[in-house]
């Protein structure tokens, strides 16, 4: 399993780099000019660190800006969250109840990704980026990056707020306390899927020209998000909160960037 999902990352790796050489082709060259003016590189300066701020506003800001359509989605998510949360012991009941030594290896390596290995995606793409020359590579790390120190402050903040108690140190899905106090309520939302979902969505979204990108990238996110629930860690409307944040606060971070402003293009003939 775990040389499986190393091999996805090579796959998406190379796909990527592939995307950014071909790039200085001159047969992609229109294509170059267009993507150049829709699409803003960053650079690791004070023009990247001053992109936070706004980025925070325009993402705090966003349900003021929500259509119908927007309402009519928040709603359904809402809604889902509820009826977890009301099925919540009884969902871990039987995840814990049917445990096997298969489902816990499966789990076991997909954990990291929602600490470890989704902390240093971003820092490393960046790494790879500026040592290869490659600016896509460099600014979409940077980007994921950014996403990724956003929807964390966020789900920290949450969890502050809302005062939950993990499934392994509780009798009872509703043992609650009061805003910012009891630090060992920490259950909701679950930052391991925050994490990995904020991870997936910048993947997509940055490289949305690669249509497998996706469907790896929320695949690895939604079993590492269920591993918590199989490691009596989060229950499952916590899972399901903390992924929700981790999508759309990334969605709205990467929103936020492409208002960057757009650099002159030089054209070669």
């Amino acid at each position: 399993m775990r040389i499986l999902l190393v091999g996805c990352w090579f796959l998406f790796c190379k796909a990527a780099i592939a995307q950014v050489d071909s790039i200085t082709s001159p047969i992609a060259l229109s294509d170059t000019l267009e993507e150049a003016t829709t699409t803003p590189h960053y650079k690791l300066n004070k023009d990247y660190l001053n992109s936070f701020i706004p980025a925070v506003k325009y993402t705090i800001t966003r349900p003021a800006h929500w259509t119908k359509r927007d309402w009519m989605r928040f709603s359904i998510v809402m809604a889902g969250t509820g009826g977890l949360l009301l099925a919540d012991w009884e969902i871990r009941n039987v995840v814990q109840h049917n445990r096997s030594n298969a489902v816990e290896s499966i789990a076991n390596v997909v954990e990291p990704f929602g600490n470890t290995y989704g902390l240093y995606i971003f820092p490393a793409m960046y790494a790879v980026g500026a040592l290869a020359h490659q600016p896509k590579i460099e600014s979409a790390g940077l980007t994921g990056a950014k996403s990724l120190v956003i929807s964390t402050v966020m789900y920290t903040a949450a969890k502050k707020l809302i005062r939950r108690n993990r499934p392994d140190a509780t009798n009872s899905s509703w043992d609650y306390a009061l805003p910012f106090t009891k630090k060992g309520y920490t259950s909701s939302p679950s930052g391991h899927s925050n994490t990995i979902f904020t991870v997936a969505t910048a993947l997509s979204l940055e490289f949305q020209e690669h249509k497998w990108v996706a469907p790896v990238a929320y695949t690895i996110a939604s079993v590492t998000a269920v591993s918590r629930i199989y490691h009596n860690r989060h229950w499952a409307s916590d899972v399901l909160l903390g992924s929700v944040m981790g999508h759309f606060v990334t969605k709205a971070v990467w929103q936020a960037s492409q208002k960057k402003t757009r650099r002159a293009v030089r054209t070669y003939f």
